[in-house]
C-alpha cells in the first residue's frame, strides 16, 4: 500500500448524519447571519472531535474471513466474514472485502455488533476462471458513538484460492450401476453388474436369464438351475487426454471448451477410480504440456485436479501424432483413451485422423468432440432476413463437415461423439460405462 494511501487511512470520515448537520448551517445564516453560521459550523466541529476521540479511545474491531476449501468453477459459494466486539458499547460497522482481479466487485456489508459479541455477515461470489487467485485485505469502517465521523481500517487477511472444475452431481435414472458409485470421490469400490468377463457370484436362476449363464457342475450338486454372474473387469486403464489447442479456447454457455472438457474428465475420473479402475492425463497443444501417469490411489483424483488447474487453451494448433506417440511410448498396456477435442471438417481435421491409426490396435480410442450450444440454438431458430438464411446454410454445411469428419474417425477404428457442452458429462459417462459393460477393453 502507498504512502498516500496509508495517509488517507488515518483521517475521519463524515457520515451522513454529518453532512445533513451541515446543510442546516444554511438556515442558521438565513435566521442568525455569517456570525450564526460561524458559531453552527464550530459547534458541529467539536461535536465532531469528542466523537473521534473518543472512538480513537474504543476498542478495535477483530474481523476475520471464512473461504470455502475449494471453489468450483462457475458455481455460487457463501463468503462469511466474522467482526467481533471486544469493546463495552455497541459498533456500527461496514465492511468491503477485496476479491480477487477480475472477478465481480463484493457488495459493502453492514451490520450493528453489539458489545462483547460477535456479528456475522454474508455475501456471495461466483468464479467464473480456473486456477490460484488471492483474496486481498478487508477494509472496515467503523461508526463513532455519536454517529458523526467513520474511522477506516485496514486489515491484513490476504488468502489464496484454488477454483476447480466444477463436480455437480450426475443423476441416471436409467443406469443403476452409477447410482451405486462410490460416496467419496475414488475411496470405495463399485459393483458394477453387467455383460462383462470377470466372474463375480453364483445364483439361483430367474425367469428371463441368459441359459448361456448356467453353471452346470453347480446346479447339478445343489439340484436346481445356478446361473454366474459377471462383472466388468476391474483394474483397467482410463488415459484422458486434453487437447489445448486454439480450438478449444472458444467459448459456449459462459465457459471455454477446455473448461467444459475438464469438468467431464474430472467426472470420468471420479467414476473410473471408484470403479477400480486406473486413471490418468495427458495435457498437450503442439506440445505435451503434462502427464499424470495412471493410478488407481486414493489421491489421484486430487492429483490430477491439481495438475489440471494451470491448464489454459493456446492459440496453436494441436499436434495430435506427437501426444500420441508420447502415450504409447509411457502406456504400453492396453487403454481406453478418451480425447477431449474439437474438429472443424474432414480437411481441417487431418490431422487428428491419421493420428488416430497410431493408437490402434493396442488401444481404443474414444474421440469426444464439443459443439458449441449456440449451433444447435441458431439452427432451430426460425431465419429472420436473408442475411441469417445464408447464415444457417453456412452452419448446416460446416456441421455436414463435421459429421463426416465424425465418420471417418469411426471407420479408422475410433468410438466417436459429438456433443453439447450441456450434455458432455453425461454422454462422456455412459459411454464409457457402455464399453466396460461389453468388455471392450
Amino acid at each position: 500500500m502507498t504512502k498516500i494511501g496509508r495517509l488517507i487511512e488515518m483521517f475521519p470520515m463524515p457520515t451522513t448524519r454529518t453532512v445533513w448537520l451541515a446543510a442546516l448551517g444554511m438556515v442558521a445564516a438565513i435566521i442568525w447571519g455569517w456570525k450564526g453560521i460561524i458559531g453552527f459550523d464550530l459547534g458541529i466541529l467539536a461535536l465532531c472531535c469528542l466523537d473521534y476521540v473518543m472512538l480513537l479511545r474504543s476498542e478495535n474491531i477483530e474481523v476475520t474471513r471464512h473461504c470455502p476449501s475449494r471453489f468450483d468453477l462457475g458455481e455460487s459459494h457463501d463468503i462469511e466474514i466474522l467482526l467481533e466486539n471486544r469493546g463495552g458499547r455497541d459498533m456500527a460497522v461496514q465492511v468491503r472485502d477485496q476479491t480477487p482481479s477480475g472477478w465481480a466487485a463484493p457488495p459493502v456489508l453492514k451490520g450493528r455488533v453489539a458489545a462483547r459479541s460477535a456479528l456475522r455477515l454474508n455475501y456471495q461470489v461466483t468464479p467464473h476462471r480456473r486456477g490460484v487467485f488471492t483474496f486481498g485485505d478487508l477494509f472496515i469502517r467503523v461508526e463513532g458513538p455519536m454517529g458523526l465521523l467513520l474511522r477506516t481500517e485496514r486489515k491484513e487477511t490476504t488468502e489464496n484460492i484454488s477454483v476447480y472444475p466444477s463436480l455437480r452431481s450426475i443423476r441416471y435414472p436409467d443406469l443403476a450401476t452409477y447410482r451405486r458409485k462410490s460416496r467419496q470421490w475414488g475411496l470405495r469400490t463399485v459393483t458394477w453388474r453387467g455383460e462383462g468377463r470377470e466372474f463375480e457370484s453364483l445364483r439361483e436362476y430367474m425367469e428371463g436369464d441368459d441359459p448361456r449363464k448356467i453353471h452346470w457342475k453347480a446346479s447339478a450338486r445343489l439340484d436346481y438351475p445356478i446361473v454366474q454372474e459377471f462383472q466388468p473387469e476391474k483394474n483397467q486403464i482410463v488415459m484422458i487426454l486434453l487437447d489445448a489447442g486454439r480450438l478449444m479456447g472458444a467459448f459456449s454457455e459462459g465457459k471455454n471448451k477446455l473448461d467444459h472438457a475438464l469438468e467431464a474428465a474430472i467426472q470420468l475420473v471420479q467414476t473410473a477410480l471408484s470403479g477400480g479402475d486406473q486413471a490418468g492425463v495427458l495435457a498437450f497443444s503442439d506440445r505435451v504440456i503434462s502427464f499424470i501417469p495412471p493410478k488407481r490411489t486414493r489421491q489421484q483424483l486430487q492429483i490430477i485436479m491439481e495438475g489440471t488447474l494451470p491448464l489454459r487453451p493456446t492459440l496453436v494448433e494441436p499436434q495430435y501424432e506427437q501426444a500420441f506417440l508420447w502415450l504409447k511410448a509411457h502406456i504400453s498396456r492396453r487403454s481406453l483413451v478418451v480425447l477431449f477435442t474439437d474438429l472443424l471438417d474432414e480437411s481441417a481435421s487431418e490431422n487428428l485422423l491419421s493420428a488416430v491409426t497410431l493408437l490402434r490396435p493396442r488401444h481404443l480410442p474414444m474421440c469426444v468432440t464439443i459443439r458449441a450450444s449456440e449451433w444447435d440454438d441458431l439452427i432451430k431458430a426460425p431465419p429472420s432476413s436473408v442475411e441469417e438464411v445464408y447464415e444457417r446454410a453456412a452452419l448446416q454445411e460446416s456441421l455436414h463437415q463435421r459429421s463426416k469428419a465424425l465418420k471417418c474417425l469411426i471407420q479408422k477404428g475410433a468410438l466417436a461423439m459429438d456433443v453439447p457442452p450441456a450434455k458432455l458429462s453425461q454422454a462422456t459417462m455412459e459411454r464409457y460405462l457402455e464399453v466396460k459393460q461389453r468388455g471392450l477393453l
